[in-house]
């Protein structure tokens, strides 16, 4: 699944912010890395349900770019080989990962 690099519009209020409208697709690849801890390592914005239901989300610049890398990593991830060794190999990163940050 690709997924398009995400464009924002500045708005007035607050300053310094971007609005973006988010999908259904959008919130399948976000719940994918939700659930793999990447929103709390790579500095994503936290998002409810609600966002994805075509309202505006108002984020700063820093955020959106983050959920660009994140989701065209996502895309990365599924393109490579799926082997057993491979899947193993991601498991045990992830868990590392895990385990570093609760540390």
């Amino acid at each position: 699944m690709i997924i398009e690099p995400l464009s924002g519009t500045p708005v007035r209020i607050p300053p310094g912010r971007v609005a973006i409208r988010l999908t259904e697709a959008h919130h399948y690849a976000y719940r994918t890395l939700y659930n793999r801890f990447q929103t709390l390592l790579e500095g994503l914005p936290v998002l409810r349900d609600r966002d994805f239901d075509g309202r505006a989300v108002k984020m700063t610049p820093k955020q959106l770019s983050a959920l660009n890398r994140a989701f065209a990593s996502l895309t990365d991830a599924g393109e490579r080989g799926s082997g057993v060794f491979d899947s193993q190999a991601d498991d045990r990163s992830r868990l590392f990962k895990r385990t570093q940050y609760l540390s």
